[in-house]
């Protein structure tokens, strides 16, 4: 519960213009209560603003210049200058609330002007056009207490340290903690946010849409505030989902409902969610990614891409430098984490290949098949033990992850993007993660770490 009194600051949005070397910060700050003669300052890097409120108004928009202020870059192209920023409300000698914050000085766009090839997917920052290198991230822990902050700040260094320069958040898992988008700010990991959406909207439901809505909204302007925000990305997989998976016939829909669905798609990701992300931020809105079917000759040629060929379509890893999208947005391999961990979780009875327990651990639906397969064909053996397979299985994720990225950084400017899927995981077993549940890198990770070098 927080207690005030007479009025307090409710409301902090910043707006960055740039002409040349100055840059304008305008802060546009709502007050609640009685705050009629009351002064409201703001200041930036040292440089000081004030006004006072007029009886009546709530709102004040207030604007300093910085002139040659240093610029914050991601990770690998420069520093991450941050300038603190304190908003203050005060009557006579009398201090009503404070706030403070840091903002970094920088410019983000999306560039998807059609070219000869199709339509890129090209992140633009401070004018320059940026290969992204990083990864996807899912919850730390399914029971989200337990992780605590300093996980989500963990994992920020783990990507810092591999020569990452953005993440995804993926649309099945959660909003992060202010802990962990501080501590991309002061890392320069850029963050592409998806909207948490990641199954179907029941958007003509009045009570869903406001509810849903009001999320969004709290959500777009606390993200919005920190200079690591890239982008907002609507969901995860819906649009390639309805035209792709033949969810019409296996669910049985009838042509109403088809109908149906797909207005409430475009009221959601093609209205509703597009003018809540422009009226709360800066940064760049997509609707959904991907935006075509793995495997699809067409989706190389446009925006970002979801390849899963080598895992879910059997395609063998060398694949992975035959078809490269614009920006691959997912792409993965699983493996096992070490015996050690296992073996936390499971009695020593189980510890073996073939065991009820330990394939109660493989939440795919493909099973072992792939890792096995991929096994015979790069490392040319049969693993007799578990310590075997897992070795093995670790050792073939890496590889199928150093393949890809350099295939994908050899594209460029072709491909301006590569995110593996997935940095982490939530639980003990096999994965596609490069770290494990409890933080100890995979192999997969070092070669990640060196392919972004």
């Amino acid at each position: 519960l927080v207690g005030w009194d007479r009025a307090r600051i409710a409301d902090v949005r910043h707006r960055q213009v740039f002409r040349g070397d100055t840059v304008q910060v305008i802060t546009k700050v709502r007050v609640e209560g009685d705050a009629s003669r009351a002064q409201l300052s703001v200041a930036v890097g040292g440089e000081r603003s004030m006004e006072a409120l007029k009886p009546g108004s709530d709102t004040l928009v207030l604007v300093n210049t910085l002139v040659g202020a240093d610029r914050w870059e991601p990770n690998g192209s420069g520093e991450q200058h941050l300038l603190e920023v304190e908003v203050s409300l005060e009557h006579g000698d009398r201090l009503l609330d404070r706030r403070r914050s840091h903002i970094g000085l920088r410019t983000i766009e999306l560039d998807q002007r059609p070219d000869s090839i199709g339509t890129p997917f090209t992140v633009v920052v401070n004018g320059r056009p940026t290969f992204m290198k990083g990864a996807n991230l899912v919850p730390p822990d399914l029971l989200l207490p337990r992780a605590g902050d300093s996980t989500w700040v963990r994992l920020v260094r783990d990507m810092q340290r591999a020569n990452m320069n953005m993440v995804r958040v993926w649309a099945g898992g959660v909003y992060p903690p202010e802990a962990f988008l501080n501590a991309c700010d002061t890392a320069g990991i850029l963050v592409w946010q998806d909207l948490q959406f990641a199954n179907w909207v029941p958007w003509d439901d009045e009570t869903y849409r406001a509810n849903a809505t009001a999320e969004v909204k709290e959500q777009v302007a606390r993200i919005s505030a920190h200079p690591c925000l890239a982008l907002f990305c609507g969901n995860n997989e819906l649009n390639v989902a309805w035209h792709n998976w033949g969810w019409q016939g296996t669910y049985g829909y009838e042509a109403a409902d088809e109908e149906r669905m797909e207005q409430a798609y475009a009221d959601c990701f093609l209205r509703d969610l597009p003018g809540i992300v422009a009226a709360r931020s800066d940064v760049p809105y997509v609707r959904t990614s991907p935006l075509s079917n793995w495997g699809n000759a067409e989706g190389l040629r446009h925006g970002s891409l979801h390849d899963w060929a080598v895992w879910h379509g059997d395609a063998p890893i060398a694949t992975f430098g035959q078809a490269v999208g614009r920006f691959v947005s997912e792409y993965g391999f699983q493996s096992y984490p070490d015996s050690a961990l296992l073996a936390r979780y499971l009695a020593p009875v189980d510890l073996h290949l073939g065991s009820p327990a330990l394939k109660a651990r493989q939440r795919s639906y493909k099973g072992d098949a792939p890792i096995l397969r991929a096994i015979r064909e790069w490392l040319g053996m049969e693993p007799r033990s578990l310590g075997e397979f897992i070795r093995a299985s670790q050792q073939v994720q890496a590889q199928a992850y150093a393949q890809a990225i350099l295939a994908h950084r050899g594209a460029e400017p072709r491909c301006m993007g590569t995110l593996v899927w997935q940095l982490n995981d939530c639980w003990p077993g096999p994965s596609w993660s490069i770290v494990d549940f409890r933080g100890t890198w995979k192999p997969a990770m070092y070669s990640v770490q060196e392919a972004y070098r």
